[in-house]
């Protein structure tokens, strides 16, 4: 477990980079997102919010290998535990995703507003809260 805990605390590109997708608002982001871990979608996930250029290949697939065999049933229900407006531009955010076995997922987000839309400037994917409690 611990192992895991350590590759998903990786997750978290420190600058986003041209190639990182630019949403339009954030209820675009915010379904992106629900979408990508309730399917548990996580390579989706992982180069949509900056992680396409932290990765080689082979990391990316052991990494996606890791989250499903910790993470093997889909999500079934979401919420926003936690926002943090910081100034008009930034903002920091913690989601929780479960389903029916009692598995829990927690992410973590740190966003700005640029005048093009909403991006990640730092995500973390984690099954201890604690790691992402730890962040606010």
């Amino acid at each position: 477990m611990w192992r895991l805990i350590l590759v998903l605390m990786f997750l978290t590109p420190g600058t986003a980079s041209a190639e990182d997708r630019v949403f339009g608002t954030y209820a675009e982001y915010a379904r992106f997102v629900d979408d990508k871990i309730m399917s548990r979608d996580f390579v989706s996930l992982i180069n949509s919010l900056g992680g396409e250029d932290e990765y080689t290949e082979a990391e990316l697939k052991a990494t996606n290998a890791q989250l499903l065999n910790a993470m093997p049933f889909d999500f079934t229900n979401s919420a926003v535990l936690k926002r943090v407006e910081l100034t008009p531009d930034f903002s920091q955010e913690m989601r929780v995703y479960w389903n029916r076995q009692k598995s829990y997922v927690y992410f973590y987000a740190f966003l700005h507003r640029r005048e093009e839309g909403l991006v990640a400037l730092r995500f973390n994917l984690n099954t201890n809260a604690d790691k992402i409690f730890d962040k606010f």
